[in-house]
């Protein structure tokens, strides 16, 4: 027999060789024309970021320049104009071109809107940059022709000088359900509660044990758990899941030496001078006043120790309606407990006394016995809150006149 009449099986190798080797380098193009496509997919997305946040920085930056805050916030045309124009040098520094056209993703968008929270409206002013593009590729185009192609997006929200803790007068922080002897707000007594320009909020309980009245114009009642008690309520208290988050009442602590001072201030230890200049007081000890106090232009930070404050006799002390140079005083806010002091804090009213600005004890447990007038005016920040007494007790509040959040911006997308 004549082998060479066989037909031969060599050479196939040779033939899935090259089919595994066009495989593999189709499998290799993929690889290097996706890598590419995600790498400018993250370049576009960077400097999408980097476009909306330096619009949203242009615009805070107008905002405060022309002192644009909560109470007279609007639409504010040249902050919107800034930001687009900031928005489109960005990108272009970045190798994008975008204008204010997002009809073909590659555009700026700043809007103002707002979100009503029921007991707070949420002013905002929105930076939105898109970008496109298309990556160049040899390959994967074939099988995938859309699939080089990317739109990101991303939005900066630009939010103006607000109030803290969303503008209401008396808040108790504590998340304490209406059970045992721990409460948020609890109103003790006869006195009548009268509250001007914010609410109440509780974020736990909000409990009347007694018959008196508590009364709002300018806001509402609020808390986590209602335990309202045989008092009357104007407006009727509501039930809200919100609570109030730490970054919400954050206030910068004074900055402090070597020794524990606190720089650029007056260091005491227990009781201050009758007649208060100017500035920042730290308070090492305590701190009561049972005697006559006037001072204007004042913030008094405790550090440790109590307060005790008996306005039967005249007192009368305003914290700073801007800081004075250089000192360290802070706007707005006139008694100060930082949260590594949660000493507890009793304030009793007098009819011809005031304390013109902020309290704040975020840690402590706060009594307010009542007086014949609007003793604190301001905001009331603490733990817990207990507002007692015969004789009533009122607050007036302004938030032009109180401590504000500074114009903030956040990459909210």
């Amino acid at each position: 027999m004549n082998d060479k009449n066989k037909s031969s099986e060599k050479g196939q190798a040779i033939v899935y060789l090259a089919i595994g080797l066009a495989v593999f380098l189709g499998f290799v193009a993929l690889a290097i024309d996706g890598g590419m496509a995600l790498a400018d997919r993250r370049h576009s997305q960077n400097a999408a970021d980097s476009a909306s946040l330096a619009g949203g920085a242009a615009a805070s930056l107008v905002l405060e320049n022309a002192h644009i805050d909560y109470s007279n916030w609007h639409c504010h045309h040249p902050a919107i104009q800034y930001a687009d124009n900031t928005a489109i040098s960005r990108a272009a520094a970045n190798g994008f071109g975008i204008d204010t056209d997002q009809g073909d993703h590659n555009g700026v968008d700043t809007i103002c809107d707002q979100f009503d929270y029921g007991f707070f409206l949420d002013k905002y002013m929105d930076v939105t940059v898109d970008i496109s593009a298309t990556t160049r590729s040899n390959f994967a185009q074939l099988l995938f022709p859309n699939a080089m192609h990317s739109e990101v997006d991303a939005v900066t929200r630009v939010r103006p000088r607000q109030p803290i803790v969303f503008g209401n007068a008396l808040v108790a922080l504590s998340p304490q359900t209406c059970s045992g002897n721990k409460y948020g707000a609890l109103f003790l007594g006869t006195g009548d509660t009268k509250l001007y320009g914010g609410g109440v909020f509780s974020n736990g309980c909000l409990r009347g044990n007694g018959t008196a009245d508590v009364t709002v114009d300018g806001g509402g009642i609020y808390g986590h758990y209602l335990d309202i008690g045989g008092g009357s309520y104007s407006p009727a208290p509501e039930s809200t899941t919100f609570t109030i988050p730490e970054s919400n009442y954050d206030i910068p602590v004074p900055a402090r030496d070597n020794h524990g001072n606190c720089i650029g201030a007056e260091n005491v230890s227990g009781d201050l001078p009758a007649n208060m200049h100017p500035g920042l007081w730290c308070v090492t000890g305590g701190l009561k006043l049972h005697g006559s106090y006037t001072g204007a232009g004042v913030t008094i930070v405790v550090l440790t120790g109590d307060i005790d404050i008996n306005a039967n006799t005249l007192i009368q002390l305003s914290a700073p309606a801007s800081s004075p140079n250089p000192s360290p005083a802070i706007p707005g806010v006139l008694i100060y407990l930082p949260m590594s002091n949660p000493s507890p804090v009793n304030l009793n009213g007098g009819a011809n006394s005031f304390l013109r600005g902020m309290i704040i004890a975020p840690r402590s447990d706060l009594t307010l016995n009542g007086n014949a007038g609007d003793y604190v005016k301001g905001q009331v920040i603490s733990w817990s809150v207990f507002v007692s007494g015969t004789n009533g007790f009122s607050i007036d509040y302004d938030p032009d006149e109180g401590y504000q959040q500074p114009t903030s911006i956040e990459l909210a997308k």
